[in-house]
This record gives structure tokens, C-alpha cells and sequence, in this order.
């Protein structure tokens, strides 16, 4: 490859990573918040509520002014709130709401007395789905503060009806009925094929006492809107409470904090505010509170270091309030980790070391009963001992705009039983400990120095008002830079995996001229494909993410829900951006799962003698137009109706095959059955002639402005050597390569330069 190539391919890797970059922060910066489409929803709810609720004089402004409660409440779902929401024996009584004075809700009467309050979710707190449209959940919570009933009334969760069906997701809020709502909820997911076999794994642990958590069984595989359905319930039933005045717990900190009051922050702003407090420790302070001890030398570290440079930095903020907490932790952990995760009296305090020096030895095994030495809380003379059992360790924060790295961060969780009091200053104490010199040291003389730092939460965070009102717009999100950070791993052999096969088309010559080179990367390399990208990492694009990407560019609903998937997007973003390049053969050549399972079973067939079938040119011109006409039908269908859509698309055998793993209906998987013994016969013969997304992928390549594969004058007229090779029958008659059907398995490109079995190289080198 000459050099002007490796710079040209060199700037189109550079383009890919920054585009790659680009979309995946600018597509989400748009707030989750959804404008709920009032048609949409007036199908939804089955009737025309205006007319209706204006002979409602109790509810008539609080279904004009758009919340949802007293709109399902007229509408012909009723009974089915009944069936589910409403404990037996029991009605729904008056709707009670005040313009700027909270959202409404409506009474629970039983023998004409309240026995609780039953009230929609995204009325509360705006949950969304990983759809990014809205969940719907209609829940009721009795007196106690306990959950009677859940119902999920509406969602659009595309991602998480792969295999799944309404039933999953209405199995796994049947969990929450009798659950106490001033306790914490911990995901759980069941461990199998593993030595954790049978075992139930929290799917977001925290620390300190966590006996009292109530364990739910998540949903496998959609994990995602395990959570997002479990913050929304959780949330929306704690708001009600408090603001229906039912006591959760004598130390409730949603009564003494104002956890929900939310606006965004910077770093800077944080420290300004008061709601973090850094304390930085120089060598040269280090140095001057030890030359005040006798016979104590400071740690040899700060003697041997240049005074002005840093001991460490730290940093302290109380993350319960979400003003302070979802600045630092972001929306998805504040939540698991500070909030629906635990008890409504728990406290929870982010403490960061910035660096060098942090708080303990990593090396050292520590047992989490026994206090740090160098850390303790302080207030009003009482000291909080700080434990391994109490901290949670973090990899990192997600605080934004000037924040800095931290060498040791984590969160400290106090119960009811041992918590200081928020609303008081406390103190932070860090101690240093030092060399001992030459004399020798008295009994009752100390070996350390100690740096303080004062913490209290700032005032307006402090619940002066405890009055909910509509304004939840900065409320709630999804972060999905969060899942993208705890999925660093995924993420960086996502882009590996593209990074490779886009090498190997790049290097297709070098790769080409060594045919047992070529075999073993190709096999190896589908291999990977679909054991890695598809089984574990649940990379398999599918027609029904492009129809999703495609609905939140025309209603606006933003895209950070949808980046929650970083491998789909990762690959996703890679077929799309070098389209241009190599047409629709970087995706469905060398990154589609499925499409790796029917390559690598045919070419186990033809190992074990299974005679391939080859198909006319004119009937395989005919096939091939099947995948255009299942394109345009699922793509009618979705305009129509998008939950339509979904179910159409079930025509796609990715999420039986790969997402579940044949882990499904009888007819789903004797549907891919079908389809992979048909390719034992045929290769790749449902990506030939049936993927709509394939079609699509055709499509976008239209636009291709490159052809790197070879071809010898000789090709088609006479020699057609190259015909029977191409196992996709790409390679036509006329020796022409049509590139929307050819996926560069770079099977021609190897006879090209074969100079033994290619007719025309046979030829020149014999002469």
C-alpha cells in the first residue's frame, strides 16, 4: 500500500473517531423531558376527556391544565385500574388538587374513610423509558407508606420488547405491591451458566447496612427499564407521601432536606455554593504542623517533595439533597445509590481524595468492622467512626464542567441509628501520621497531625417548603454517560472490534495474497463477532433500533436514552458513517452477529460434505428483492403504528438467535431454525434475500464513492473463475461486483491473487 493511502486512511480513521465522538455527546444533550402528543394519548386512553370533565367540576382543572390521573380516570381503562390499583372492597374517591400546589391524586375510601391515595407517576416525576417516552404507571400507596397496587398503563420500550413482552414487564411490578416505601429497593438479577449459579446478584450494591433493603428480581436483558420503572415508582410514591403528610420515618430526609430541588451545576459552582467544601494540603503544611512535635518527623514523602507541591486535596459534600447528589453522581446513580436504592432516613456523604495522598492503603487487606484510622466524622463533640463496611468505593464521578479526577472517592452511608444531623455542621478530620525520630517517643505523645474542614448543607437545601409543584423538568434523566463509564470495558472493546474490521478491509491486499491468513482471520474474526459482540455484549443491530433512531429525530425526543446501549451504538454509528466507503459490507460482512452464525454454520456444512445449492442469476435477481419489499412493508407499518412496528419486526430472527440466546417462544425459535438450515444449503441466504436491515444498509451504501475490490481485464470475458467463489453470487457473469449484495468476505480478492488458481495470473506466468 503506497503512502498516500495509509495518510488517506489515516484522516478517515481520525474523521470516524471524532464523528463517533461528536454523536455520541451531542445527540443526548437534549433533556429527556417529553411534551406528552395529546392525539397520541387521547387514542391511548380510548375517549375525547374534554367534554367529560368539564361536568367534573373537582377534576376539570387539573385535566385542562394536562395532568394525567384525572384523564385515565374518565376514560374506559378504569376498570382495569380497578382490577389492578385498587384493593378489593375499597373505591376511588375525590381528586384533590390545587393549581400550584402540587400535582393530584385521588383518595382511596373504604367504608367511606381514606385508606390511602392512588395517583399517576409521570404526573410526579416525569419518568421516562428507554424509549425517551413517558412510563404511565398508575400506583396507590396505603396510610403506612405501603404499596398496594401497580399497573403500567403505557409505555414505548423498543429496546426492551426484544423478546420480551408487556406480560415481563407487568411480572416485574407485581413485585411492588406490599413493599414499604421508606425502605430501599435492590435490584437483583439470578445468576446462571456460572459458579454463581441459582445466585441473586444486586444489580446496583451499595453499602453500610443494607439488611433492610427489599430485594426485586430485575428484568434479565433489560436491565435499563428495571431501573427506569423502579425509580419512577419508588419516587413518585415517597413525593406522595410526604406531600399527603403519611410519616416514613421519624429521621425522614426528605422532610428535613429538600432532596428534589434540582438545577444543573458546574464544579466551580458546586465549591462556591457551599456544596462541596475542598480543603488543600500542601508538603509545606504538612511540614509545619510535624516541626511543632517532638521527636516526629513529617512522612519521609512530604520531606523529600518541594513544599508548595500538593499533599492532597480534599473534598466533602453531602449527596442526598439531588441539587447536590445528581450534580456529583449523576441522575442514574443518584438514584440507585442515594435514593430508591435506600431508606428514606439513610445519609449518605461523597467524600474525594483529589491526590496524591489518599485516605488508606489500597495494598492493605482491611476489615470493613474496623474503623479508618486516618478519616472520622465529628459533630457536636461525637465522633463517627468510618468503616470499610460504610464506603462504597467509585471509579470515578460525573460531575461536570471543571471538575477534577479523584486518586480515591466513594461514598460513606449512615443509618437512622448512628447519623449526624444534616442540617448541622459537622466536621471532617484527616489525619497524617508521621516518622518517628531518633529519641524515644512518650507513651501518651501522638505520631500524627490532624487537618479539619468544616461541611454543613447549604441552607437552601434545607426543606423550608415541603410543597411539590409541576416544575420536574430538570428533575429527571437518564445519564447516559454514566452507563457508558460503567461500561468502559464494552465500550473500549466495542471500538476495538470496529477499529479491526475496519484494518482488515483497509489491509485486504496484504490480507488477500495469504489465503491461510485470510482464513483464519475471517473465521476468527466471526467468531468474536458472535460469541462476544452478540451473546455477551448484546451488539446485534437490529431494523428496530434505526426505526427508533429515526422516530427521536422526528419527534424531537432526544437521543440519551437511546445511547444507553453503547456497543449497538458503537456498531450502529460505524455502518452509517463509512457507508460511503464500503456500502452496507462493513456491517453485514464483518459486525452483524447473525450474520456470523450463518457464515460460520454453512462452513461447517461444506466441512462435513453438505452440498451447496446455487441459484439461477435470474431467480437470485428475484430473491434478492424480497429484502426491499419486507423494508418497505416494515417501514409502512411503523409509520402507522410504531407498536405495530415492533411487532412486524418480528420477522428479524436477531433477538431470538443473539439478545436471547434461543431463549424463547416455541414459534420464534422454529422460525431461526428455519432460517439457519436454509443456510447450510445457502449461504447467508436470509441476509440475501429477507433482512430489512440489510436492505436498509443496501440503501445508505447508494451513496458510495469507493470500490477497492480488483478485478483483471480478463475477468468475465473469458475468465469467470471468480463466479462460483463469491458464496453471496455478488460476482455476476460479466465479472461486474454488485456492491449492494457483496459483503467483502474478500473471498474473489484472495483468487485475484492467487497465482495458482487464478486463470489470468496462471496464464501470465506461464508465458
Amino acid at each position: 500500500m503506497s503512502i498516500v493511502n495509509i495518510r488517506f486512511f489515516s484522516y478517515i480513521f481520525l474523521f470516524f473517531f471524532i464523528l463517533v465522538g461528536y454523536f455520541s455527546y451531542s445527540l443526548a444533550d437534549e433533556p429527556l423531558l417529553l411534551k406528552q402528543n395529546e392525539d397520541e394519548f387521547e387514542d391511548h386512553v380510548g375517549n375525547k376527556f374534554e367534554a367529560e370533565m368539564k361536568s367534573r367540576n373537582d377534576s376539570v382543572s387539573a385535566a385542562m391544565e394536562g395532568w394525567l390521573l384525572p384523564q385515565y380516570l374518565i376514560s374506559k381503562r378504569k376498570e382495569e385500574i380497578i382490577k389492578y390499583v385498587v384493593p378489593k372492597g375499597a373505591a376511588i374517591g375525590k381528586i384533590i388538587y390545587k393549581k400550584n400546589n402540587g400535582p393530584p391524586s385521588a383518595d382511596l375510601l373504604k367504608d367511606n374513610q381514606v385508606i390511602g391515595y392512588i395517583f399517576e407517576t409521570y404526573d410526579w416525576v416525569q419518568g421516562t423509558g428507554y424509549s425517551r417516552k413517558p412510563y404511565h404507571i398508575i400506583t396507590s400507596i396505603d396510610l403506612k407508606g405501603q404499596i398496594i397496587g401497580v399497573r403500567l398503563m403505557w409505555h414505548t420500550e423498543p429496546i426492551a420488547i426484544l423478546g420480551r413482552t408487556d406480560d415481563d414487564l407487568h411480572d416485574f411490578l407485581v413485585q411492588y405491591p406490599g413493599k414499604k416505601i421508606n425502605k430501599g429497593i435492590s435490584l437483583v438479577l439470578e445468576m446462571s451458566g456460572s459458579v454463581l449459579n441459582k445466585n441473586k446478584v444486586a444489580m446496583r450494591s451499595t453499602a453500610g447496612d443494607t439488611s433492610n433493603l427489599q430485594p426485586v428480581d430485575g428484568i434479565s436483558r433489560t436491565t435499563t427499564t428495571s431501573i427506569l420503572l423502579n425509580d419512577s415508582v419508588m419516587r413518585a410514591s415517597r413525593k406522595v407521601a410526604r406531600f399527603r403528610n403519611i410519616n416514613l420515618s421519624s429521621q425522614d430526609l426528605g422532610i428535613i432536606l429538600n432532596i428534589e430541588k434540582f438545577s444543573e451545576q458546574s464544579w466551580p459552582e458546586l465549591i462556591s455554593s457551599g456544596s462541596v467544601v475542598k480543603l488543600k494540603i500542601s508538603n509545606g503544611d504538612i511540614m509545619e504542623k510535624f516541626n511543632l512535635l517532638e521527636n516526629i518527623k513529617a512522612p519521609r514523602k512530604a520531606r523529600l517533595s518541594k513544599e508548595k507541591d500538593t499533599w492532597t486535596t480534599i473534598y466533602i459534600a453531602a449527596v442526598t439533597p439531588a441539587g447536590i447528589g445528581a450534580n456529583i453522581l449523576g441522575r442514574r446513580w443518584y438514584d440507585q445509590y442515594v435514593i430508591t436504592g435506600r431508606n428514606v432516613d439513610d445519609l449518605v456523604f461523597w467524600v474525594g481524595f483529589e491526590g496524591p495522598a489518599s485516605f488508606y492503603d489500597k495494598a492493605v487487606k482491611l476489615d470493613k468492622n474496623i474503623a479508618f484510622k486516618t478519616l472520622k466524622i465529628k459533630q457536636n463533640g461525637k465522633i463517627y467512626d468510618l468503616t470499610p463496611g460504610m464506603y462504597k468505593p467509585l471509579p470515578f464521578h460525573h460531575a461536570k464542567k471543571g471538575a477534577p479526577d479523584m486518586e480515591e472517592q466513594g461514598l460513606f452511608y449512615f443509618t437512622k441509628q448512628n447519623s449526624p444531623n444534616p442540617t448541622k455542621n459537622i466536621e471532617l478530620e484527616y489525619l497524617v501520621k508521621g516518622d518517628i525520630g531518633e529519641k524515644e517517643v512518650k507513651p501518651d505523645q501522638t505520631n500524627s497531625v490532624v487537618f479539619s474542614m468544616n461541611y454543613i448543607v447549604p441552607e437552601n437545601f434545607i426543606n423550608k417548603d415541603a410543597v411539590v409543584n409541576k416544575e420536574f423538568g430538570k428533575d429527571t434523566g437518564f445519564n447516559w454517560q454514566a452507563t457508558w463509564r460503567d461500561k468502559y470495558v464494552l465500550v473500549t472493546l466495542s471500538f476495538i472490534t470496529v477499529l479491526l474490521a475496519i484494518l482488515f478491509l483497509v489491509f485486504k491486499d496484504f490480507i488477500s495474497k495469504r489465503r491461510i491468513l485470510h482464513k483464519f482471520i475471517r473465521m476468527g474474526f466471526l467468531t468474536w463477532i458472535l460469541l462476544w459482540l452478540g451473546w455477551i455484549a448484546g451488539g446485534q443491530v437490529s431494523i428496530i433500533h434505526l426505526a427508533s433512531f429515526i422516530q427521536g429525530l422526528i419527534d424531537g425526543g432526544g437521543f440519551a436514552a437511546f445511547l444507553a446501549e453503547p456497543a449497538i451504538v458503537i456498531i450502529g454509528l460505524t455502518a452509517v458513517i463509512f457507508a460511503p466507503i464500503w456500502g452496507r459490507a462493513l456491517f453485514c460482512g464483518w459486525l452483524c452477529p447473525f450474520g456470523a452464525m450463518q457464515e460460520l454454520l454453512n462452513k461447517i456444512a461444506i466441512n462435513v460434505g453438505i452440498k451447496q445449492k446455487h441459484i439461477s442469476a435470474n431467480l437470485d435477481k428475484k430473491l434478492k428483492l424480497g429484502k426491499y419489499i419486507v423494508l418497505v412493508v416494515l417501514a409502512g407499518t411503523f409509520i402507522y403504528s410504531f407498536d405495530l412496528g415492533l411487532s412486524a419486526s418480528s420477522i428479524e430472527p436477531f433477538k431470538t438467535a443473539i439478545t436471547f440466546r434461543f431463549n424463547a417462544p416455541f414459534l420464534a425459535v422454529s422460525w431461526v431454525l428455519i432460517l439457519l438450515f436454509v443456510g447450510l444449503f445457502i449461504e447467508r441466504a436470509y441476509c440475501r434475500f429477507l433482512c430489512p436491515l440489510g436492505a436498509a444498509t443496501a440503501v445508505i451504501g447508494k451513496v458510495r464513492i469507493f470500490n477497492f475490490l480488483h478485478r483483471h481485464d480478463e475477468c468475465g470475458n473469458p475468465c469467470k473463475a471468480c463466479v462460483p467463489v463469491c458464496p453471496t453470487q455478488a460476482v455476476k457473469a460479466s465479472g461486474q461486483i454488485d456492491m449492494n449484495e457483496c459483503f467483502q468476505c474478500l473471498d474473489c480478492q484472495v483468487m485475484y491473487f492467487d497465482k495458482k488458481k487464478c486463470p489470468p495470473l496462471v496464464a501470465k506466468f506461464k508465458s
